[in-house]
């Protein structure tokens, strides 16, 4: 993704970042959740941005 401070080339797809987060939203330890990398800055277009809120909002509302 184009809109982060530190690019890797071979970083998470969105169905790994899914399968990591649904057992960490389910416990009872989860209390919060802070995204500290994405910067919208750096997507003038919003594309990104947009594609990436959209992804966790899914996966969030997937354990409600």
């Amino acid at each position: 993704m184009p809109a982060v401070d530190s690019r890797t080339p071979d970083g998470l797809w969105y169905s790994e970042l899914s399968e990591l987060l649904e057992p960490l939203l389910i416990s009872d330890k989860a209390t919060g959740l802070q995204i500290t990398i994405l910067d919208p800055d750096l997507d003038p277009s919003g594309y990104y941005t947009k594609e990436f809120v959209k992804r966790i909002c899914e996966t969030i509302n997937s354990v409600k």
